[in-house]
């Protein structure tokens, strides 16, 4: 989880990337290496849609299967992305590389990859059950909601448990928590994706005059998680790039 401070000495002033520069370059380089695993490609793809087949009979328990494994795939990436660049990261931040233009840059290629997965299936979702559906407009919505949450709980399970098998593990756990709990429970809402059972419930759902509080509920709870997440991992980023810098020996 902790990873030992780098010391250098301290030398003439020297030029610093730009930090949107770096973010995006290390966004760039990012993406390419997602793009070479294409095992963890064709998992953060077919897993999903394996749930989602399995149970189209039944709809309504299909959608919310759907947004459970897109958001263990999105987390999944984010946690093989996080641990593979460290050693990279560290030495990236002793060079002088902004430590927040490289955890924003490692989120924003694991975001877009998800996002855009979360908007094929969209179009399928609307294809396959669109005409079963209260509300299949916010089908969208909910799965973007669900990979931006999904994408930094990954990186902070990788700050947690640093290795690629245990990680995985642990996010899996926390998944199939949401699946197999009363999302009536109270408790309940401090599950990161409980704002998928409140969106897909009105996604699905004739809700008369309730559906407008399970839609604020769901929105208001998606965005609190990923925005209180993502400065988790900006804040860990910070943290475990800190360099230590030493006068030069006179």
């Amino acid at each position: 989880m902790t990873s030992a401070p780098t010391t250098i000495p301290v030398s003439a002033p020297a030029h610093r990337p730009r930090t949107l520069r770096t973010a995006a370059l290390v966004a760039v380089v990012t993406t390419h290496e997602l793009f070479r695993r294409r095992g963890a490609l064709a998992l953060a793809l077919l897993l999903p849609l394996t749930f989602y087949l399995a149970r189209i009979d039944t709809y309504w328990t299909a959608l919310r299967l759907l947004s459970i494994g897109l958001g263990w795939a999105a987390a999944t990436l984010a946690l093989f992305t996080t641990v593979s660049s460290r050693s990279i990261d560290l030495r990236l931040a002793a060079c002088g590389a902004s430590s927040s233009a490289l955890a924003v840059g490692r989120q924003a290629a694991v975001l877009i990859l998800g996002w855009s997965i979360a908007a094929l299936y969209a179009v399928l979702v609307n294809l396959t059950i669109g005409d079963e559906l209260a509300h299949p407009g916010t089908v969208p919505l909910m799965l973007l909601l669900t990979v931006t949450v999904a994408t930094p709980l990954g990186t902070v399970a990788a700050a947690i448990i640093p290795r690629d098998l245990e990680g995985a593990l642990l996010l899996l756990a926390v998944m199939a928590l949401q699946l197999l709990v009363d999302p009536a429970a109270e408790w309940t809402r401090v599950l990161p994706l409980w704002s998928a059972r409140e969106l897909s419930s009105y996604i699905v759902e004739a809700l008369g005059a309730q559906a407008d509080d399970y839609l604020r509920r769901g929105l208001f709870h998606g965005v609190c998680f990923a925005v209180g997440l993502m400065t988790l991992t900006w804040l860990l980023s910070i943290w475990r790039l800190r360099v230590i810098r030493l006068p030069e020996p006179h």
